[in-house]
């Protein structure tokens, strides 16, 4: 088949998951962003919160690789379609429950219950099975490493469009009514769900392929890839979770300011990926272990810029720099692994990817903020040595410093 007969087919596949992912993810952090005040007037403990977030990437850890390799055997479209249900079921829960404690139906204790079960162990066991099958369906239909870059470029792009627009949508709607992002989250994952029913091609089920073996992380193949993301990953949340306190404890912020600027330091992270992701990753067309190189060594400069005592205006400009480099090494992480595994197993490692990720969610709120208590500047260093180590691995470990993979 001709180039040309191929290309549309995949730009209208790439287009759909896109479209898929973001408005999955809008939903997600609608949530995020009023969790903390709709929190407060439900009468809800922060550590009921933190458990719910913490329940969640412990969820995204466990079920993303079961996930991807569910995806080989029954086929790529049940699979997405199964977990939006599933999704969207566990949105319209937690809206229930927020629903029914501020009307005052139930005491805060039953609310507590059902908002960490809906929104941390259901939600989150849902959405874990959107970023492997997602990967893995892109690496079924991109043959050849360039291709494969770019569209692992554009879907990781698609997450960070999600978390610039479910944060000022989430602003927008609370600002009118306090409930409103939280009942617009089971509307946005409804249109992912019929996207999904209608866009994507049909796969092959159960029946036809047997379940795929699982794959260890410590594969001699994709190890060096995780442990460059495990670092890249940790160092990034250690950020996200500290920066509110930073602009508080280091620049005198009110709360109210605080939030503000912490808000627009986060969207200058998510633009600064988009900026990688959407146009220099396409145009660079660099290999999987370049992007990764210059991207980490970008991270890690702009996070050595957090911890250091510099002008707020720089810690913000820092933190756009935190995305852009971030957003050079993402598709390098999520190809490069791809690409050095045979066909078979793409599920199987794209969960794996996705695992990484939430494994590092399970840890870093809870060492960032306990370091931090300690010392600011020992929790921020933390980054800066967990970015070094991921650049390190870069540089030096032999899956890096051989000749590339290619596709099986």
């Amino acid at each position: 088949m001709s180039n040309s007969a191929v290309d549309p087919a995949l730009k209208r596949l790439l287009g759909a998951i896109v479209a898929i992912v973001f408005f999955t993810y809008v939903g997600q952090f609608l949530l995020n962003a009023a969790i903390a005040p709709l929190a407060r007037a439900m009468g809800l403990a922060e550590w009921h919160i933190g458990f719910m977030l913490s329940l969640a990437a412990l969820m995204v850890a466990v079920l993303s690789q079961p996930w991807g390799r569910a995806s080989q055997s029954w086929g790529r479209k049940p699979v997405l379609v199964t977990a939006l249900c599933l999704a969207f079921t566990a949105a319209a829960l937690f809206s229930l429950t927020t629903f029914l404690r501020t009307s005052g139906l139930i005491p805060v204790s039953v609310a507590a219950v059902g908002i960490i079960v809906a929104r941390g162990g259901f939600f989150g066991a849902a959405v874990a099975a959107v970023p492997p099958t997602g990967q893995a369906l892109i690496a079924q239909h991109t043959p050849d490493e360039r291709s494969r870059v770019k569209a692992m470029a554009a879907f990781g792009a698609s997450f960070n469009i999600a978390a610039v627009v479910g944060a000022l949508l989430s602003g927008l709607l609370a600002s009118w009514w306090l409930l409103a992002p939280v009942y617009a989250t089971p509307i946005t994952v409804g249109i992912a769900l019929v996207l999904a029913l209608v866009t994507l091609p049909r796969t092959g089920g159960a029946q036809r392929r047997p379940l795929p073996p699982k794959m260890s992380a410590f594969d001699s193949r994709i190890r060096a890839f995780l442990a460059a993301g495990l670092g890249m990953f940790f160092a990034m949340g250690v950020v996200h979770i500290t920066v509110g306190f930073v602009m508080q404890d280091r620049y005198g912020l009110a709360p109210s300011q605080a939030v503000f600027t912490t808000g627009l330091a986060m969207v200058a992270q998510a633009l600064g990926a988009m900026g990688s992701q959407l146009v220099l990753v396409p145009r660079l067309a660099w290999p999987p272990r370049r992007l990764m190189r210059v991207g980490l060594s970008v991270l890690l400069v702009a996070v050595a810029l957090v911890a250091a005592p510099v002008p707020l205006w720089l810690l913000i400009a820092s933190i756009g720099l935190m995305g852009l480099g971030s957003g050079l090494a993402s598709p390098g992480y999520n190809a490069g692994a791809s690409l050095a595994v045979s066909a078979g197993e793409q599920g199987a490692v794209a969960g794996l990817l996705s695992a990484t990720g939430g494994v590092t969610w399970i840890f870093a709120p809870i060492v960032s903020t306990s370091v931090y208590g300690y010392s600011p500047t020992l929790a921020l260093s933390l980054a800066v040595v967990a970015a070094a180590v991921s650049l390190s691995v870069t540089v030096f470990h032999p899956s890096f410093t051989r000749a590339k993979h290619t596709p099986t």
